[in-house]
């Protein structure tokens, strides 16, 4: 941080006068008033439990303060008699120190072993100072940390109680992780990622094993556009031979571009790989190493929550010889995800030839903006993000800004000839309804007519600028969903003629 922070410790009755060592539970709050009711529970649950409680705020999501839990965490461990291992380690807030509790339990699993939110904010601005991104609380998925969310009233006590029972049987390192970072450079499970980007978005580590990752840096999650001119180098935990070779291949995903080289491991048995921004599947091995590489929604245009959703899943054999025949597992690590069918099958494939199989599935319960997959084989356990939207009304009272001037904005919206029609070539602004006025919305849609890569934050408002590609022919029926502000709305338009 650059300065003095204060923490305040709360020990238990028996700190004193036992020799042994506690668990410590970290308490993140925000820029509330003093509760003296919630101050009250705290002391007397810590005065009757053999639990530590650490105090740590106001809160900040932006800047530094995300970053200093590993710091406090070591400062804790060095000065008061604590279980210093993640299996006994905690973290908890209320509000903004909630959602800061669950993005830790995804930042630094390594250093927690269970993490709960009360009342936390769905959204909030995160990340560096200078170019923070927009931050959904139900993007972070924590796969290796127990947790509880409570969107309600919360029995602070049974918090507690939930952690203290964590501490017992605390979930196992996993064998495959992920990461998506707005900070530029992070450290997850003694793997380093470090990049050059200064600009808004997600530094992203997927599917990383002794095996290989997946890696991109995207302008937003979980399916955002890449930024190409990004330098990213990845290093890996300790897990090769100590200067022995091995046998690297890099798949870039968006031409299907195989490379494959020997790289040797460090002295202390680690990998480096220089990368860019765009998105590949890098194997490890002189076998073959299968990835769930994509997906594509089939018979509709996106993933609607409570409804059957069927994907066409992708696979990617990413290492150096042809694969096998290989049984497939669904699973998923949220609750409320019914598959149709939990098995499937992916055929032998060559080092870089990709095929897809088809999956459906169900998800009930509360909204959240995406859900994750999890496709089990034999030798691999491999992750996806499937975004999620509510069901949405049909509308027809929308308008097409394609280069012209909408009231509250300060720039004209779109660029086009301004006939309020979309035409090949042209980008454009969805205008809908929303509190009695017409607002430019963010348009989600897999047509392969549209480039929905522009995205646009400004004013606290944010849209997107689709662009119809110059290919599609006029009468093409585009179906979409427009959200503006808390409302979404399903929409079709058609390409126009271009005048």
């Amino acid at each position: 941080m650059g300065r003095a922070r204060t923490y305040r410790v709360f020990l238990p009755a028996s700190y004193k006068t036992a020799a042994k060592r506690f668990p410590v539970i970290y308490w993140f709050h925000g820029y509330e008033a003093p509760d003296d009711a919630r101050e009250r529970i705290l002391c007397e649950y810590v005065g009757t439990h053999d639990v530590i409680l650490v105090d740590s705020g106001p809160t900040d999501l932006t800047g530094n303060f995300p970053l200093c839990f590993p710091e406090l965490v070591e400062q804790v461990d060095r000065t008061l008699r604590t279980v210093p291992d993640r299996a006994h380690r905690a973290v908890t807030g209320y509000g903004t120190g909630g959602f800061l509790a669950m993005w830790e339990a995804v930042r630094s699993p390594e250093l927690v072993g269970s993490a709960s939110s009360m009342l936390a904010d769905r959204e909030a601005e995160a990340g560096p100072t200078d170019f923070p991104v927009s931050l959904s609380i139900d993007d972070l998925h924590p796969i290796s940390v127990k947790t509880w969310t409570i969107n309600g009233s919360a029995d602070l006590a049974a918090v507690l109680d939930f952690h203290l029972k964590a501490f017992t049987d605390p979930l196992p390192k996993p064998e495959v992780f992920a990461q998506a970072d707005p900070y530029p450079n992070f450290g997850i499970w003694n793997w380093e990622v470090t990049s050059s980007r200064r600009s808004p978005g997600f530094t992203v580590l997927e599917s990383a094993s002794r095996a290989g990752f997946r890696c991109a840096v995207r302008e937003w999650l979980p399916t955002g556009p890449p930024l190409a001119g990004v330098k990213v180098s990845i290093t890996s935990a300790r897990l090769y031979p100590p200067n022995l070779m091995q046998t690297v291949t890099y798949v870039h995903v968006a031409d299907g571009k195989v490379r494959r080289s020997s790289q040797r491991a460090d002295a202390q048995g680690r990998l480096t790989f220089e990368l860019d921004g765009d998105e590949y599947e890098v194997g490890v091995g002189a076998g073959p190493v299968l990835a769930a590489a994509s997906f594509t929604v089939v018979d509709d245009a996106w993933a609607t929550l409570g409804k059957p959703v069927k994907l066409k899943v992708m696979f990617l054999n990413k290492g150096a010889v042809r694969s096998t025949t290989e049984t497939v597992k669904w699973e998923s690590p949220v609750t409320g995800v019914k598959f149709e069918s939990a098995t499937g099958r992916v055929f032998g494939l060559a080092p870089g030839e990709s095929a897809g199989t088809p999956v459906t599935f169900t998800l009930t319960g509360p909204e959240r903006s995406s859900v994750q997959l999890t496709a089990v084989t034999a030798g691999r356990r491999m992750t996806i993000d499937v975004p999620l939207f509510p069901a949405a009304e049909a509308v027809t009272d929308f308008a097409i800004a394609d280069g012209r001037t909408v009231d509250g904005y300060p720039h004209e919206l779109g660029e086009g000839n301004q006939d309020g029609h979309a035409s090949p070539g042209e980008t454009v602004a969805i205008l809908v309804k929303d509190g009695g006025e017409m607002r430019a919305a963010e348009i989600f849609t897999n047509d392969a007519c549209i480039d929905n890569s522009i995205r646009i934050s400004e004013g606290g408002r944010k849209y997107s600028l689709p662009q119809v590609r110059g290919s599609c022919e006029p009468g093409h029926i585009v179906h979409a969903l427009a959200r503006a502000g808390l409302r979404y709305a399903s929409i079709e338009f058609p390409v126009w003629y271009k005048q």
